[in-house]
């Protein structure tokens, strides 16, 4: 709770701009995260396995992040706010649409339209923050719980609003209140002519070629972080479906469950709980990014979140939600680090543009996981996924000391 009383250190614009960048993350990531909760009664109403309704994600998931550089570019030279609220609207609308025409062709296209709004936020709202809010690290952490509540609460609210209303409905309602919230959003005033004050970079005095280099390697870790992020997001509350039944079996015993929606629910809301861990995770990591040499934090979280992401491939029931849980904490929270780290390594007038790359690398290509999920369950099994998934983030620690001991001539890389 510390990362929020320092919130009253921040101006009355800060305030502000944060009142418009919390929501924009908040929505980004429960309605691009809505999908996967309806994935296995979309295998019922369309006649589809799982992995070929995993595949009706894709369009959505290459959009989110290939769209962010041309947002990013955009975002440099435009205010960032009404294309922020625009990116709302245009989520809410995708959700509507998918919600009203049940066939798999229109759902690809409206979760596609989906990705295009959810495209605008990070490159746009990162950089707001990054540029106009002086205690940099406490901002994004703040931002951040906002994005994990949105990533917490998009399978729960899903899930309950499928479950008893059916799935259709669910997508709508949360589409409606996108658009209404954009309404909102759009009669709050942001000066973004704000500046905090000047404070020195790491690429200060440090060759451009060289600053380049360490960015590319940068990029690498982003492509796999982008890779385990979708591969778990995609297949969370399917996974707790198919290896947990504490959960549904308590709530068998109460009025109102039965048969296989109880299971679905019961997946949904613990997916919720395993994501809230995330949560904790932005907490923790905001405030590290002000304290901590930035590079040696982005190691810890990344390392310490390894062995979880493995057991998840071995355990299963409560074992297998307590080692959820310990992952979301670190590979989430590591989240204001990261965004702190880029923010560090590159120059302000190209802060849109440096946020676009990271989310092009790790939402774009990282939506290829849409296609890898598909063969190593067939090919093996489903626990499988999440081994492979743990061997990407081994490589992403590799990438990390690589980036270490490359920069290792910048004494400190701090916000």
């Amino acid at each position: 709770m510390k990362l929020f009383q320092r919130m009253s250190e921040f101006s009355p614009e800060e305030h502000r701009i944060l009142l418009i960048t919390c929501p924009g993350h908040f929505f980004t990531h429960l309605f691009t995260l809505a999908f996967p909760a309806i994935a296995i009664p979309l295998t019922t109403a369309f006649g589809m396995p799982l992995e070929a309704v995993v595949k009706l994600s894709f369009w959505m998931y290459l959009l989110y992040g290939v769209l962010a550089l041309p947002v990013g570019l955009a975002a440099d030279r435009w205010r960032a706010k009404p294309m922020l609220v625009a990116g709302i609207a245009i989520m809410g609308t995708g959700l509507i649409v998918a919600g009203a025409y049940p066939n798999p062709i229109v759902m690809t296209s409206s979760l596609a339209l989906v990705g295009v709004g959810a495209s605008i936020y990070h490159p746009a709202g990162l950089a707001l923050i990054s540029r106009a809010v002086r205690l940099r690290g406490v901002a994004m952490g703040v931002n951040g719980v906002f994005g994990n509540l949105g990533i917490a609460l998009a399978p729960l609210l899903t899930g309950a609003l499928s479950w008893a209303f059916g799935w259709q409905t669910a997508l709508i309602v949360l589409g409606a209140i996108g658009l209404i919230t954009a309404a909102w959003l759009q009669t709050v005033h942001v000066d973004e002519t704000i500046r905090p004050a000047a404070k020195p970079v790491v690429h200060d005095g440090v060759p451009k070629r060289e600053m380049a280099r360490y960015f590319v390697i940068l990029c690498v870790a982003l492509v796999l972080g982008g890779i385990a992020y979708r591969g778990n997001m995609l297949l969370l509350p399917a996974y707790m479906e198919l290896k947990t039944t504490f959960l549904a079996k308590l709530f068998e015993h109460l009025p109102r469950f039965d048969g296989h929606s109880t299971a679905t629910f019961a997946a949904t809301v613990l997916a919720s709980i395993v994501l809230c861990g995330g949560l904790f995770g932005q907490m923790v990591g905001g405030r590290l990014a002000d304290r901590m040499e930035l590079r040696r934090a982005y190691l810890l979280f990344h390392a310490a979140s390894f062995p979880f992401v493995l057991a998840m491939a071995f355990s299963g029931d409560v074992a297998l939600v307590a080692c959820a849980v310990a992952y979301e904490f670190f590979s989430l929270g590591m989240q204001p680090i990261e965004n702190s780290l880029i923010a560090a390594m590159t120059p302000d007038r190209w802060r849109s543009t440096s946020y676009a790359v990271k989310f092009l690398l790790n939402f774009g290509i990282g939506a290829v996981a849409v296609h890898l999920i598909a063969p190593i369950k067939q090919a093996y099994s489903i626990e499988m996924v999440y081994a492979f998934l743990a061997g990407v983030v081994l490589l992403l620690v590799l990438t990390i000391v690589v980036l270490m001991v490359a920069s290792r001539k910048i004494p400190a890389v701090r916000n």
